[in-house]
Parts: structure tokens; sequence; C-alpha cells
């Protein structure tokens, strides 16, 4: 470890590519319950609202990483439906899956809580009302009118959103 720190930025930076994937893979559900409104969650390592979701463990597939995180993070059990829409962000090296989902038959919405220390807050929101600070990239994908198809699309990003908005 501490040959790795010595090494000059980088070169180190190089080093970790070459040894590390060269994208991550991640699921996000676009979860809308029957009155029409879509759940955003927020973590506690970023500023923003954001569909729930994460990277995908080893050996794990794209549709049971959704369901995972969905329930580590919110406690609620979602039903997808149709494929996902896959979304390359180049700049941050990820490919994610974002699948349309509705709550499980006899799950409760409103008794949502954060289960994961990761998880800061959950909420809500028409799309009339969605927070202003969530990404142009991802306001892009959750549109009311069915951005996630019922066939699989591709859409790449080449936005990186690292600074909270100054105001």
């Amino acid at each position: 470890m501490r040959l790795i720190r010595a090494m000059p930025e980088k070169v180190r930076q190089h080093a970790v590519r070459a040894v590390s994937p060269s994208y991550t893979c991640g699921s996000q559900a676009r979860v809308i319950r029957d009155d029409g409104r879509i759940l955003l969650v927020k973590a506690a390592y970023r500023w923003r609202w954001g569909l729930p979701g994460g990277l995908m463990d080893a050996n794990e597939g794209p549709h049971a990483a959704v369901i995972r995180e969905v329930r580590e993070e919110t406690g609620l059990d979602v039903v997808t439906a149709g494929d996902p829409l896959v979304v390359v962000e180049t700049e941050m090296r990820r490919i994610n899956f974002v699948y349309n989902a509705k709550p499980a038959h006899g799950a409760d919405p409103d008794a949502l809580q954060p289960q994961a220390s990761e998880i800061r807050e959950i909420g809500w929101f028409g799309f009339d009302e969605l927070p202003e600070i969530i990404p142009d990239r991802t306001r892009d994908v959750i549109q009311p009118d069915g951005v996630v198809g019922q066939d699989s699309r591709l859409f790449v990003t080449h936005e990186f959103f690292t600074d909270p908005p100054t105001s």
C-alpha cells in the first residue's frame, strides 16, 4: 500500500485502471406508485435526489440487483415491468440498467423509511414537483412519458456532476 501511495498521481491512476474494470455496472428503479408519484432517495454521500439503486454484486444480474437495492435502501419490495433502459455514463465509466417498477402487491408505499445508513431521505414526488437539484440526466430518464420503454433503449450521457449547486 505504501508503494501505491508513493506513486505519482498519473501513474497511480493508470495502475488502478489497468487492474480494475473499465466500467462499473449498476441497476436503478423508476418506481411509480398507483397515484403516479415516483420514488426518489437522497444518499448521505450525495447532495441530490436520485433513483434508488446501486452497483451489482459479483455474479449478480441487473434484475436481481435492482430488486435487492430497492429493498436494501427503502424496505420496499417492487415488481419490474419490461426491459430496462441502458444508461451509459461515459465520464463516470458506469453502465446503469434502469427498470420501470411498482410497489409489490401488499407493500405499503407510505410506510417507507431509510433502511441503509447510506440513505438520508426517501420521498414520493409528482412529476410536476421533482426536486430542483435532481440532475438533468436523471430527469430525462424518469419523465412521465415513459422514457423507459417496452423495448431496451440506450441513453448515453457525457455529463458529470461533482459539485453541488452554488446559490
